[in-house]
């Protein structure tokens, strides 16, 4: 017979072992994937609409306004330029700024601004306040609320981000298409001034998105590591691979103390910091040097920014060289229309295939879009034929999903997510440079040559450049990744088994 001193020291034996299993366990913080985020992707539908869909209506809202203040054609594109220079430099202020201020008070004074630059444009009278607040004001806000959407939303999601993404992309792109069709329905019935307030009241749910953007940190997911992936995520470390595929916080790193060797590199990254120039200093606040080498001067920053501007130039200039060519009202109105539902498509198309995006690779359907880019750009230059001509838009408007719409799933598929923020500020000050730099230059070579398909030759070639070059940066870096990989296996094997 088992005595009830026995049954107790058993059951307190049972227990301890429990306890010594439960502390052997080791966890990890993930992205929810779910839960608050799809509140947040919400937020980031109301952030792109309210900023970014009605930048296609520009000649709408402000011809009347253009036209009473006599501007010309030089000042539209100098504000242009100013809106495009405010975006670029705010987005590459951005992760800086959030070492001063917490997320959502950086969103919340964007958006503030943002709301300034669109309710200023009710009262404005002069050129100077053009400038401001459309320019200035507007540029700012939008910079610095597109690169937090896409960081909060990139924290939130990790098996689900291309869904998600792809999902709130679609949304408001609908949103952009419907947007003309309010803005003539708005004048209509309310004016210019009417619909400028009306704009600017719509931007003030901002302030909604704002409050649904709940730090990450707030709604982490806690799972156990099992060994196959705890030995996953060692390996990842010792390949010196900086980019994981989710946000990692090892619940053992809080009981590591530190050593000797790890208080001297401290002290010696200390002053080696303190012996940095100010210069040098003040460039490190504002942009993380390792992306410099990583990021910028790769495929993967300059590829996304010199075809989008690219991309943005060209669908300003085909309209008036078809034109050009003998094409009528009706035809270009058609080759529009074809555009957009070849960009809309291949949203819902990669809102349904989001599953499979990952195992194809971004980067790789990436390259592909800029390739059908290149054909179909060609194949408008080449055709005689307006129904062939038709279709080439319609893959043209696929390209320009890809292009567009996948920037920040490849800068996530390329960087870490802690240095993501940063890498799209980056990109976004690519952008506004190149798109600066591209239009005066395809300018001068459409004046100079007296030719539209010189200029858009040159713009082809900007794509086809990184067709060739990207697909050799992967091959040279996948090689490189399977070569540390077998060196790092071989050491482990070493040590495991010591001769």
């Amino acid at each position: 017979m088992v005595t009830e001193d026995a049954k107790k020291k058993l059951k307190l034996l049972e227990k301890e072992t429990e306890v010594k299993k439960e502390m052997k366990k080791k966890y990890k913080y993930v992205a929810p994937d779910g839960g608050w985020g799809y509140l947040v992707a919400i937020s980031a539908i109301i952030s792109f609409s309210t900023t970014t869909s009605f930048l296609g209506t520009f000649g709408m809202m402000y011809d009347e306004f253009i036209n009473e203040i006599s501007m010309s054609s030089a000042g539209v594109t100098l504000l242009s330029g100013i809106s495009c220079l405010a975006g670029a430099l705010s987005g590459f202020s951005t992760s800086a700024l959030l070492k001063l201020m917490s997320m959502r008070w950086l969103a919340f004074i964007a958006s503030v601004t943002f709301a300034i630059g669109t309710l200023g444009t009710v009262i404005m009278t002069t050129t100077l306040m053009f400038y401001f607040t459309v320019g200035i004001c507007q540029g700012v806000g939008l910079g610095i609320m597109f690169n937090l959407s896409c960081s909060i939303m990139n924290d939130y999601f990790d098996e689900k981000r291309v869904l998600v993404m792809n999902f709130v992309q679609t949304a408001t792109g609908v949103i952009a298409m419907v947007a003309p069709i309010f803005v003539k329905w708005s004048i209509e019935q309310y004016g210019s001034k009417g619909t400028l307030l009306l704009i600017g009241g719509l931007t003030l749910h901002n302030f909604v998105a704002v409050l649904l953007m709940q730090p990450v940190k707030w709604h982490m997911r806690k799972v156990e590591v099992l060994e196959s992936t705890e030995l996953k995520l060692l390996l990842e470390e010792n390949n010196n691979v900086e980019k994981l595929d989710t946000p990692v916080i090892s619940m053992t790193d809080l009981e590591k103390t530190p050593t000797k060797e790890d208080l001297a590199k401290a002290i010696e990254s200390s002053q080696t910091y303190d012996n940095k120039s100010g210069f040098r200093k003040f460039l490190e606040s504002l942009i993380d040097t390792s992306l410099i080498r990583t990021f910028l001067l790769s495929c993967v920053g300059l590829g996304p920014a010199l075809c989008l501007a690219a991309d943005s130039l060209y669908v300003v200039m085909v309209p008036t060289y078809l034109y050009f060519i003998g094409w009528s009202q009706d035809n270009v109105a058609m080759a529009i229309t074809l555009y957009g539902f070849g960009d809309l498509s291949m949203r819902v198309v990669f809102t349904i295939v989001s599953k499979w995006i990952y195992k194809l690779g971004i980067q790789n359907i990436y390259i592909v879009g800029i390739a059908v880019a290149v054909i179909s750009r060609v194949g408008v230059m080449c055709s005689s034929s307006v129904m062939a001509s038709m279709v080439y838009f319609t893959l043209m408007g696929v390209s320009h999903c890809s292009i567009a719409v996948l920037i920040p799933l490849v800068i996530s598929d390329a960087v870490a997510p802690e240095k993501f923020t940063s890498a799209m500020g980056i990109w976004l000050l690519l952008t506004g440079t190149c798109s600066i730099a591209i239009g005066p230059v395809i300018g001068a070579v459409r004046d100079f040559t007296n030719s539209y398909s010189n200029a858009f030759y040159t713009l082809i070639a900007l794509y086809a450049i990184f067709v060739v070059l990207w697909p050799i940066e992967l091959i040279v870096k996948n090689r490189q990744r399977r070569r540390i990989t077998l060196k790092n296996f071989k050491s482990s094997q070493l040590n495991k088994y010591p001769s």
